[in-house]
């Protein structure tokens, strides 16, 4: 009789309020219409920004291509990425190779670093960006789409103009990536440039969706 009451108690557990099971399937490959929705939020004041959606346009073995729109602006951003989310092109910025990504398999300990030309249409700048990522752990993460299986993954991007190498801005970022869901549920980012901070926001996943 015990048992049977502990059996029902287990499979009731996924039905009562504040309970969820961390989600660590595989999703298999992404595709179009895969759709990422963040909230996001001002590390320094708590404020919240615009919400932020991210939806997968084209795919194939070199390149994802999406279509970010935040809320209240009527025109999206078409921003292509490389395989492992690396940035190509966002329509102001072009990254050759790609900037650093999440290189997968991934697994605790384990360290890859990258180092891109970049070029901005419209100024004509050019720099380099010097990036380095590392797994320092796993995690379970919750947020409003759920709890989820994530690797922490800590990566610093520093990128040098190429006319003054005098000037240079780091870039922070702390990220929790689910493979249940083919991408980030959390990332914090942290803008410096010479010595201040400059920016720094976090987004957290509200809803992730694929078409049928």
């Amino acid at each position: 009789m015990l048992r049977r009451i502990v059996v029902i108690g287990l499979a009731l557990l996924p039905l009562l309020p504040g309970y969820s099971l961390a989600q660590s399937g595989d999703p298999g490959p992404i595709r179009v219409g895969d759709r990422w929705s963040y909230e996001v939020k001002d590390s320094l004041t708590g404020d919240l920004r615009p919400a932020m959606a991210v939806v997968v346009a084209e795919v194939n073995d070199k390149e994802i291509t999406t279509r970010i729109t935040l809320r209240g602006r009527d025109r999206p951003q078409t921003m292509i990425f490389d395989p492992d989310w690396g940035r190509i092109d966002d329509g102001a910025w072009k990254l050759r190779p790609p900037g650093i990504g999440i290189q997968k398999p991934l697994q605790i300990g384990k360290e890859w670093r990258s180092d891109a030309s970049g070029i901005n249409l419209q100024s004509g700048l050019t720099f380099r960006a010097e990036g380095v990522g590392k797994v320092v752990g796993r995690e379970q993460v919750t947020t409003e789409a759920g709890t989820f299986d994530t690797f922490r993954v800590d990566m610093t991007v520093r990128m040098i103009n190429t006319k003054d190498q005098t000037r240079s801005q780091t870039y922070t970022f702390v990220v929790w990536y689910a493979p249940a869901v083919n991408r980030w549920v959390k990332r914090t980012t942290e803008w410096r440039s010479e010595g201040r901070v400059r920016d720094s926001f976090s987004e957290e996943l509200t809803e992730y969706s694929r078409k049928p």
